[in-house]
Order: structure tokens, then C-alpha cells, then sequence
């Protein structure tokens, strides 16, 4: 975020709790409507017979190019896709931890820990 409070693209660095909650809003509709085309495209997948294989392939190459796509998105932000819809954001000493549908950035974790270490901000936070 720039001192005019527009988003900054292709920002690195550490995000304090305040400035990553300025850009969820961006994190959460980007998400949002990449994972509602890639659960539209899942659905149609769902409906094919095996043999459809060339179907099954272009079908699968667009989920993986939409899912490219929105890690490209992500990581613009300065924030760090982590698995799908999940969305970490440097803190110095972890990350705060978003994951889609949340509303709003409720955990950390440590380095270390990852995804499934992720702890309530109210602790250490």
C-alpha cells in the first residue's frame, strides 16, 4: 500500500495485520471468482464418462492454467499463494493465514509450521 492507500502490485516485504487486511478485500474477490470457475469446471469433469479423455484433458488444463493464474494474481499482491485458496502474508516472524471463504485474517503460523500450524491471532499476536 502506497502513502495515497493505493495497493502496491509486485510488493515484497513484511505485511503488518493492518496491511494485510487492506488488500484481503482484493485477496478474497480475486479468490472468489477463480475458485468459483474452477468449481464450475470441476462440476462438468464430474459429468463425463471416462472415455471423454480428450474432453477430461482440455477440462483439466483449464482448471490448472485458472489455478496458475490466480497464484500469479496472489503473488502480485505481495502475499504468498499457499495450496489452494489459501493465501499467507509475511508477518517477520511467520505468516498471517487466510483461506477462502474466511471473512477475515484470523490466524498465524510460524515459518516452520505451516498451514497446519495455524493458531488463533490472539495468540503470540
Amino acid at each position: 500500500m502506497d502513502d495515497r492507500g493505493m495497493i502496491t502490485i509486485n510488493r515484497r516485504g513484511v505485511f503488518s495485520l493492518e496491511e494485510a487486511r487492506m488488500i484481503l478485500p482484493v485477496v478474497r474477490r480475486i479468490t472468489h471468482e477463480f475458485s468459483a470457475k474452477v468449481e464450475l469446471l470441476i462440476a462438468r469433469l464430474e459429468t463425463l464418462q471416462l472415455n471423454q479423455t480428450e474432453t477430461i484433458c482440455a477440462l483439466e488444463k483449464q482448471v490448472n492454467e485458472l489455478i496458475q493464474t490466480w497464484n500469479d494474481k496472489i503473488r502480485k499482491l505481495g502475499a504468498d499463494p499457499r495450496g489452494l485458496w489459501v493465501v499467507d502474508f509475511n508477518c517477520g516472524d511467520g505468516y498471517y493465514c487466510w483461506k477462502h471463504p474466511e471473512t477475515d485474517i484470523l490466524y498465524w503460523h510460524s515459518y516452520e509450521d505451516g498451514y497446519t500450524g495455524r493458531k488463533p491471532l490472539a495468540t503470540n499476536h
